[in-house]
């Protein structure tokens, strides 16, 4: 038997507020991710990207089902091409569990971040990426509920077929404050992308390109979770942290692009289905662990 999501009111009329304010504010909208803006001939970015994303978890006694929207905003003052880029997020999840973990339906997540690339010269370029989440069921608002976030990286383009990347990243959950990124982006052929850098492997192939738009089928692996601030029912502040690793399989439709150039401006549409296991849920004011069953993951997304 699957559980699936229950509707939430405040769920829709979040992403929902969230949604128009974009279109209002950047006309032309253009995904779990630090992109490039798009810019315009002049260098001058020429839209305000847009992510919209849905997952769905499914196994016989926990379900998840998240939803987010996703703002980012170039910085307009002199800091060069590409500009640094504010992003603003809200996501919403329906966790569906057995009554006697006594655990909230809805868990929110509201997000704002900084990241810039910036490039020394033809082989060597770096990224920084820093911000802070605010995960909550919205009972629980002391400092359980904060978590700070980012990452540093150093890519060296070692040709235009294969590049190193050497970092960390901090995705402020209890269990797993910070991990190393890396690895490799190899191209053995121009219609294959291996992306061999942890903690989320991927090999990309290309399927069609008419000029325009193209279509990539991908194979990936990797760590997902999240920590999040709540009440219990006895009033006493506690914080939920999900983990999972999964195996996947998507296809993406992006603009045209050389194979070596993953973040590509414009729309872009993925479905993703995959396999998640060694799933649990752990509780720090107990330090107890949850083990939950193999689940069965769907995932769509679309930017604008």
């Amino acid at each position: 038997m699957f559980i699936t999501a229950r509707k939430s009111s405040a769920a829709t009329t979040i992403l929902l507020t969230l949604f128009c304010f974009c279109v209002h504010a950047g006309g032309r909208l253009s995904a779990q991710t630090q992109e490039p803006a798009t810019e315009s001939s002049s260098g001058r970015p020429s839209g305000i990207p847009v992510s919209l994303e849905s997952e769905w978890l499914f196994d016989s006694d926990v379900g998840l089902a998240t939803q987010s929207a996703t703002l980012k905003l170039p910085l307009l003052f002199g800091a060069g091409s590409p500009p640094p880029i504010v992003s603003v997020g809200v996501a919403f999840t329906d966790l569906s569990t057995p009554d006697e973990l006594a655990l909230p339906n809805d868990l929110y997540e509201y997000s704002a971040g900084l990241s810039w690339i910036k490039r020394f010269n033809q082989r060597w370029m770096t990224r920084v990426m820093m911000g802070m989440d605010y995960a909550t069921d919205n009972e629980n608002t002391s400092s359980d509920s904060w978590r700070f976030t980012g990452g540093v990286f150093a890519i060296y383009q070692k040709s235009p077929e294969l590049s190193w990347t050497f970092g960390a990243i901090a995705l402020g959950r209890s269990d797993l404050p910070v991990v190393p990124a890396l690895g490799a982006v190899w191209l053995p052929r121009p219609s294959t992308r291996v992306d061999l850098i942890l903690p989320n492997p991927k090999v990309n192939f290309l399927l069609a390109d008419d000029g325009q738009r193209q279509q990539w089928a991908y194979l990936g692996a990797g760590i997902n979770g999240n920590t999040w601030g709540y009440q219990r029912p006895n009033f006493s502040d506690d914080t939920l942290t999900y983990s999972d690793v999964r195996v996947v399989v998507g296809w993406q439709l992006r603009p045209s692009a050389p194979a070596n150039r993953p973040f590509v401006p414009g729309r872009k549409f993925s479905v993703e289905a995959g396999y998640a296991f060694s799933r649990d849920l752990e509780f720090e004011n107990d330090s107890v662990e949850v083990p939950l069953d193999d689940a069965l993951m769907f995932r769509i997304s679309t930017r604008y």
